[in-house]
């Protein structure tokens, strides 16, 4: 029997050998890879969810009206048809010298905060009709910050000064009042 030494392999024995060590490896290594592999997918797993809905915030101004129950109502619109209308007898027969308070009321039906603007303008229903000098208008009590669900009384004081020209007499004009609100992010 012939026994083969370093010197007198063939290469093809190399070779051969030399295969059969890779693959021995490569099988050895795949294996390793293969039960990593298993113990990480028998893992156990839990979640914890969270979920919220989310709405929009409604947002109203209203007007108390002058009714003999009154109400608050939307009065969005400019003009007299959608306007709450201040009575007649608040502002009529003004003479020099003339004082008229009244009380309006607005009211936050939304359900964020608002911030309240106010202006007032003299309009007019004939520019030959107008005023000489339109009476001075003082708007107190507006809030700055209105809250949801509350409401405020603000003061509207109308004066004609003490020497209101006589040209006024018969004449008139109609007074708008506006307040305006604007949401507060919260």
């Amino acid at each position: 029997m012939a026994t083969s030494t370093p010197a007198t392999q063939s290469a093809d024995e190399r070779k051969k050998r030399k295969r059969g060590a890779i693959l021995k490896f490569s099988l050895a290594g795949g294996a390793l890879l293969g039960i990593a592999a298993a113990a990480t997918s028998a893992a156990w797993t839990d979640n914890a969810w969270f979920t919220a809905t989310a709405t929009g915030a409604t947002f109203e101004l209203q007007g108390l009206n002058f009714a003999s129950t009154p109400s608050y109502e939307d009065a969005d619109a400019d003009g007299t048809t959608a306007a709450i209308v201040i009575p007649d007898e608040k502002l009529k027969n003004l003479v020099p010298g003339s004082t008229r308070t009244f009380t309006l009321n607005i009211k936050n039906a939304g359900t964020v905060d608002q911030t309240i603007a106010k202006n007032y303008e003299w309009r007019s229903a004939s520019p030959a009709n107008d005023f000489a000098a339109a009476p001075t208008v003082a708007i107190t009590g507006t809030p700055n910050d209105l809250h949801a669900g509350t409401n405020a009384d603000i003061t509207v004081t109308v004066t004609t000064p003490s020497d209101w020209s006589s040209a006024n007499q018969g004449k008139s004009e109609s007074l708008a009042i506006v307040f305006t609100g604007t949401s507060v992010a919260n």
